[in-house]
């Protein structure tokens, strides 16, 4: 019973310094910083997107050079594209870090000389105005979220990464930036320190499921005007298009009123009106089709990705917590062999002093008693 009682006192004394059980709890709620950095970055997406959307309608809107209105399309739905996949990121810190990489980036590529120096012709000025307001917004959202002491080395990545990786045209494909940082980084870098609460979780989950819808929305109707315009229709084409119809169907009532015979030769004409129209309706569908099934692909990815990091995450909990409970069951274990080792030697010296008294008291009173009547004797 003394052993069972000493075993579990040890047990309850080791639980309150196991670091994993305490720090690395699934239950353990994201860091104020770390959950400011996830609500303001994606504020800042926000803010991202409409700034270059507004920006590149009034420049499609203004210049009626076909191929600018095409760029500025274009810019647009990979600004929308890159922000999202940026600001969404699991670790709130990488997602600031690639949202300043981001803006750092298309600063560059949109300055004079650079490859997008040109894009936009004479409104290329609006485009560089946008981006440098983009990228003063950026350092300054990192500036505010990160340490004094780490914003040096985060603000050299970020400058080396732009020059190492400039980007090349106007659909912004980049590298990796969390892969990158990795790599630059101890082979022991902890990008996260915690998954959050279950609350936590399910809100961030819902918030980037949202983001990634809206996103999603406006990279269909985007997309579906590029692809008429890169097919030689715009929005003015479609419209005189259904004018014409318009005019020919009234062709077509006041022949079958008037002369009969006419009536032939005008549905000729409607019927050569209608299957233009319904082919243009027709690839206008299955541009938009093609849309909506690559960004499905595209959010499904995101999703088993986004799943495979949490498992992966979990997995490595419940493996550290399984290698500290080990570790506490032995401590228990080593623990619990050492008192009984002493108390098997206090028992082994009780009994010696036990036998000695038995032993001895005995031999003393009677070596008292032969002593007393030797004096006796003598006397």
């Amino acid at each position: 019973m003394r052993l069972r009682l000493l075993a579990l006192a040890a047990l309850t004394l080791a639980l309150p310094g196991c670091s994993l059980i305490s720090l690395k709890s699934p239950e353990r709620p994201l860091s104020g910083r770390d959950l400011n950095a996830r609500i303001l970055t994606r504020e800042y997406s926000y803010h991202f997107i409409a700034a270059v959307t507004h920006c590149a309608d009034d420049i499609s809107a203004a210049d009626a050079d076909p191929q600018v209105q095409v760029n500025a399309l274009r810019w647009k739905i990979a600004a929308a594209t890159e922000s999202v996949q940026a600001a969404t990121r699991i670790a709130p810190m990488m997602a600031v870090l690639d949202t300043w990489a981001l803006a750092d980036q298309m600063q560059t590529f949109l300055a004079p000389g650079e490859p997008g120096g040109a894009l936009f012709g004479a409104h290329q000025q609006c485009a560089v105005a946008v981006a440098n307001e983009l990228d003063g917004d950026a350092r300054e959202l990192a500036r505010r979220l990160i340490a004094p002491d780490d914003m040096q080395k985060y603000q050299r990545f970020v400058s080396d990464y732009t020059q190492q990786h400039p980007l090349s045209s106007v659909q912004l494909v980049r590298p990796s930036v969390v892969e990158l940082w990795s790599q630059s980084q101890s082979a022991g870098l902890r990008l996260i320190d915690s998954m959050g609460t279950i609350p936590e979780a399910m809100a961030d989950f819902s918030e980037r499921l949202k983001i990634s819808s809206d996103a999603l929305t406006l990279q269909a109707m985007w997309r579906t005007e590029l692809a008429l315009r890169s097919s030689g229709y715009g929005g003015a084409d479609v419209h005189t298009a259904l004018r014409q119809l318009d005019e020919r169907l009234a062709k077509l009532a006041d022949a079958a009123q008037n002369a009969p015979q006419l009536v032939q030769g005008a549905i000729d004409d409607v019927r050569h009106s209608l299957i233009d129209v319904l082919q243009r309706v027709d690839s206008s569908s299955n541009a938009m089709i093609a849309a909506f099934r690559s960004e499905r692909e595209a959010l499904a990815g995101n999703v088993a990705s986004e799943r495979a990091a949490l498992v992966v995450a979990a997995d490595a909990q419940r493996q550290a917590m399984a290698q500290d409970a080990a570790r506490i069951a032995a401590q228990v274990v080593t623990a619990s062999g050492e008192e009984a080792r002493r108390l098997a030697r206090e028992v082994l010296l009780l009994l010696i002093v036990l036998a000695a008294v038995v032993l001895g008291i005995p031999f003393a009173a009677g070596y008292a008693v032969g002593r007393a009547r030797g004096r006796d004797r003598q006397l």
